[in-house]
């Protein structure tokens, strides 16, 4: 049977692994090219070695939210930080990018009780806070402000909120340039 693109899978009995054969073009079906792969010709990995070559020893987990008791978002990436700390006993650095929230009478203490009692929840209880206002540092340069921090603590991986891509508190192209380690955004 032929498939799209001229090719046809056929299971090869000789050596029970599945091969491909495609017609050249102008040739009869008797000459047929074969390109056989196998599972046998790739290294097996066992789950040890997977885990060590991944390893996260600085996190940066970014909250720019509003809301002083954090959003489900805020706290999906909070327990995913605590969890990934737990795992690979990394350090995490905490940023607070506070927005231009004028007549809000929050509490910026409340926030960072939340934060506090949430990580420990996670079993953390050492990290590092770091605050940019975005008032003093200009508007729509909070995405510039999370590679900036990312940069000087040589993070290996930023966790965030999509909601705050979602809400128009970071543009996601600008993170995507200016953030030099891998970012996982969480709903």
């Amino acid at each position: 049977m032929f498939g799209y693109n001229g090719r046809r899978r056929e299971l090869d009995h000789t050596f029970q692994k599945p091969c491909y054969s495609a017609q050249r073009s102008g040739k009869q079906a008797s000459q047929w090219f074969r390109i056989c792969t196998s599972a046998a010709e790739v290294p097996p990995a066992s789950r040890a070695e997977d885990v060590a070559m991944v390893k996260y020893d600085h996190l940066l987990l970014t909250i720019i939210d509003p809301n002083p008791y954090l959003s489900d978002g805020s706290k999906t990436a909070v327990a995913t930080v605590a969890g990934l700390a737990g795992t690979y006993g990394s350090k995490i650095t905490v940023l607070l990018v506070d927005q231009d929230t004028a007549g809000a009478d929050a509490d910026p203490q409340v926030r960072l009780d939340n934060i506090k009692w949430h990580l420990g929840e996670g079993g953390c209880t050492s990290y590092e806070v770091v605050t940019r206002d975005l008032a003093k540092i200009g508007s729509h340069s909070s995405s510039v402000a999370v590679g900036d921090v990312a940069d000087e603590i040589a993070a290996d991986l930023v966790v965030m909120s999509s909601e705050a891509v979602h809400a128009k508190a970071v543009d996601a192209n600008l993170l995507a340039e200016f953030v030099p380690c891998p970012m996982l955004l969480l709903p």
